[in-house]
């Protein structure tokens, strides 16, 4: 099990998960994920459930290090989710920490109206986290290698 706290992609998602809590509207899981199909991408998941949400079902936000934000929907019966594909609101793979609570605001409260706009900014440590992140890539792929 990692530590995702020991992980480059950590700053960002605890920007992230503080901007959600200091909104209200804090995840009840964020976890950080290896992507099997890639051999070094991670990605960092929030997830909403149905109690935390307003309508049926609940929302998982996806953040892959490589394509940035998509999202899904889950299903009211707790059994999987439907994707839905990448947020469009947010152009950045690194998009601000406020950004990506506008819109995780919009989509937890069903308010779709708030949801609209494009949002082009970027994280201000965007270039450190990517910088680490490519390092632990070259690790990885390396250890890999070795191994």
């Amino acid at each position: 099990m990692l530590d995702p706290a020991s992980l480059p992609h950590w700053p960002y998602a605890r920007a992230v998960d503080q901007e959600l809590a200091g909104r209200g509207i804090p995840p009840g899981a964020v976890r950080v994920e290896r992507d099997f199909r890639r051999e070094t991408a991670m990605r960092l998941v929030f997830t909403w459930d149905a109690s935390r949400c307003a309508g049926l079902g609940g929302i998982r936000l996806i953040w892959h290090d490589d394509t940035g934000w998509a999202h899904s929907l889950l299903r009211p019966d707790a059994v999987g989710a439907i994707p839905r594909g990448p947020l469009t609101a947010l152009h950045r793979v690194y998009a601000t920490p406020d950004d990506v609570a506008q819109v995780a605001g919009a989509l937890v409260s069903r308010r779709f109206h708030h949801y609209s706009g494009d949002r082009h900014q970027e994280w201000e440590q965007a270039a450190q986290v990517r910088a680490s992140i490519d390092a632990f890539h070259l690790t990885v792929v390396g250890a890999c290698r070795a191994g």
